[in-house]
């Protein structure tokens, strides 16, 4: 049940309102009391940046400077570059961003058309019989004739207490929502490119590797034939070594899928189908840039990752929805009015007789709606609150991304350096057994044997590189990728 009170008052070439005319609305102002909002605010608040405890980690990393939007160029790799630009030209996922900002736009537009005067025309003839029992008087009473109208119509809504206003900005951040949804799909993209593109890097040095091991063992088992057949081997070790042959080649097999796969993705990627990744060839990445992470952490973060612009615009336009929401509470006043032509036939329709008009104020009170605007405030205070923890946990998981991603490349230099070492001395190792075998002091398979290690400590060394590239390309993603100027935002942070 919804009942709603509503005072009127109309007026065309009238004298100014006498005060005894406005006891009504003051009567009106008084009734809206029936309906209220009492009780009914946010629980949430944004975090305070400031007294975040960071860590160690973040507090004692090495200064450097915020990255750019081409921050994939670090990696030296002229073919990446291009993968990286055609993906943040054709990529599906980029124009439908780009579709979802005129979307949001489209509805801002609209938003703001409710706070403008509506003007519209009106024209109608109809032939009708005019009942002999009301006002209409001889001859047309108790006749068929013609009823003609010819006007124009204006409406235009106060918005006393902003109601539309607030629903129209609250559009306006929506728009600055997509938008920044947007930039995020782009280091999205940026960061999947640039991961696969790494990850391909690294298989082909495995294959590399793989077919060097493929080969060692081929030429260790065809020494151990020629033994068998001198009687200086037997059958059993001759049979070992040729059950690893078909495990030696399905990891060669394994890898040259993986290249292929990969090629999809990055086709994929740069929004083009499996065929453009047959023109992609052997990746050369190198990586000399200096870990640490910018200033004023996590302040100038808020500004420049996208998903936390995103969600801080969330906060603001919940903010004016809950605005829009409260103004229903109080009277809503509409001016109306008309002007135009009318008549019962055609001769003297457009003559200054046949001219009407009205204009004048209306109001509409809410006295009992069942509930229906406190409802409305709840839930708009819920999303409120929704959003508000939504870019909370925004910002929390932009640190622990920061955080992890600086750990592992701690931890990867560090493994890294171990590793070289264990590599040195497989290959001391190795260069000794050569030695000794090109002194006659030892045989070949010493060292194939040896080399196999050396081989092994190599596998783990791309291993590790991949992940301290990966982990630098995630670090720029947890830090905004350079897509957002920090002064652009500043709006949006206060």
């Amino acid at each position: 049940m919804r009942t709603s009170f509503t005072l009127a008052m109309t007026s065309i070439f009238q004298p100014p309102f006498k005060l005894g005319r406005w006891s009504g609305w003051l009567v009106a102002l008084l009734l809206n009391g029936c309906i209220s909002s009492k009780g009914i605010v946010p629980a949430s608040q944004p975090l305070e940046q400031e007294k975040l405890a960071l860590g160690k980690t973040i507090e004692e990393a090495p200064a450097i400077t915020w990255p750019t939007e081409h921050w994939w160029q670090v990696y030296q790799d002229a073919q990446l570059d291009h993968l990286v630009e055609k993906s943040l030209h054709d990529h599906p996922d980029l124009k439908k961003a780009t579709a979802r900002i005129a979307l949001s736009m489209a509805m801002a537009e609209q938003a703001h058309a409710s706070t403008l005067p509506n003007v519209g025309g009106k024209v109608s003839s109809s032939r009708e019989r005019f009942t002999e029992l009301s006002f209409i008087p001889k001859p047309w009473a108790g006749r068929f004739n013609w009823n003609n109208q010819a006007t124009v119509d204006m409406s235009y809504n106060l918005d006393v207490w902003k109601q539309q206003k607030s629903a129209w900005l609250a559009s306006l951040d929506e728009v600055h929502v997509s938008e920044a949804e947007m930039q995020q799909v782009k280091i999205e993209l940026t960061s999947a490119m640039v991961k696969s593109y790494i990850r391909l890097a690294a298989e082909y040095q495995w294959r590399d590797l793989a077919q060097e091991e493929l080969d060692d063992l081929r030429h260790e088992i065809a020494i151990a034939k020629k033994a068998l057949a001198a009687g200086l081997n037997t059958q059993l070790n001759l049979s070992r070594l040729e059950a690893k042959l078909p495990a030696a080649q399905n990891k060669l097999v394994q890898i040259e899928l993986h290249l292929v796969l990969l090629k999809n993705q990055i086709a994929a990627l740069s929004g083009e189908g499996p065929g453009a990744g047959d023109s992609i060839v052997r990746p050369t990445l190198h990586l000399s840039e200096p870990i640490g992470l910018p200033d004023r952490l996590p302040v100038n973060l808020v500004g420049r990752r996208p998903d936390i612009v995103a969600a801080r615009w969330r906060v603001e336009a919940s903010q004016k929805h809950i605005q829009s929401a409260k103004a229903a509470f109080y009277p809503n006043i509409n001016l109306l009015g008309y002007i135009g032509f009318q008549a019962l036939a055609f001769s003297g329709l457009f003559s200054s007789a046949g001219l009407v008009g009205n204009l004048g104020p209306a109001m509409s009170l809410p006295i009992f709606d069942g509930g229906k605007r406190r409802a409305n405030l709840s839930a708009e205070t819920a999303l409120y609150d929704m959003a508000v923890e939504d870019y909370n946990a925004t910002i929390l998981k932009a640190l622990e991304s920061i955080s992890n991603q600086l750990s592992v490349l701690g931890t990867v230099a560090a493994e890294t350096a171990n590793t070289q070492q264990a590599l040195e001395k497989t290959e001391q190792a190795h260069w000794l057994a050569e030695k000794n075998y090109r002194a006659g002091l030892s045989n070949r398979v010493e060292s194939l044997q040896t080399n196999e290690l050396v081989l092994q400590q190599k596998e783990i060394l791309v291993e590790q590189e991949a992940v301290r590239l990966q982990a630098y390309a995630a670090l720029m993603l947890a830090l905004g990728g350079g897509v957002i100027d920090a002064e652009h935002t500043a709006q949006a942070i206060h």
